[in-house]
């Protein structure tokens, strides 16, 4: 009984590491696991680097654990040619990140005033409102995307993928 108990013990806590994913689903997990590891430019690493696990955002419902096992034991998910699942996963809102205490909202949108030095400019408070969640422009597992510039022409940060438009971009504030 000790054994049993020590063992559950055991796989339980390997449950709650990055490594249980990728060991148990080496496709198409093992590219999610490596950028939370090791590529700086993925917002997984930044969260990694100040103690942010993957089962913070990625909640270990029951029901949703035996339909993913299933659908992987099917093999019925398709790839993208980056080694990512082809289909959109989780999207992230304002309540999925402000959850738990982790990002203050209201601190957010004061630390966007006037973004890129533009007088009434900021992304976390735009003319859109809610109609956005935070993974329009914020991606977890891969390059991030300068949503406001659909139709605006703003600087874009580091690292950042902007659209791409057939038209000159201009400011249409």
């Amino acid at each position: 009984m000790a054994v049993l108990v020590a063992a559950g013990a055991g796989f339980w806590v390997w449950h709650e590491q990055p490594s249980f994913c990728n060991a148990v689903c080496h496709e198409p997990m093992d590219a999610y696991v490596e950028g939370y590891y090791n590529d700086s430019s993925q917002m997984a690493y930044t969260h990694r680097a100040v103690g942010t696990t993957c089962l913070q955002c990625h909640e270990p419902k029951l029901d949703e654990q035996i339909g993913e096992a299933l659908v992987w034991l099917r093999g019925d998910f398709a790839m993208a040619a980056d080694g990512r699942l082809a289909t959109v996963g989780v999207r992230s809102d304002a309540k999925m990140c402000t959850g738990a205490g982790c990002h203050e909202f209201d601190e957010v949108v004061a630390a966007t005033e006037n973004w890129g030095g533009e007088t009434g400019v900021n992304p976390h408070d735009s003319h859109q409102g809610y109609a956005l969640d935070c993974s329009s422009c914020h991606t977890a597992h891969g390059q991030s995307f300068m949503y406001c510039n659909t139709c605006h022409d703003y600087e874009v940060p580091k690292g950042w993928a902007a659209p791409v438009r057939s038209e000159p971009a201009g400011d249409v504030a």
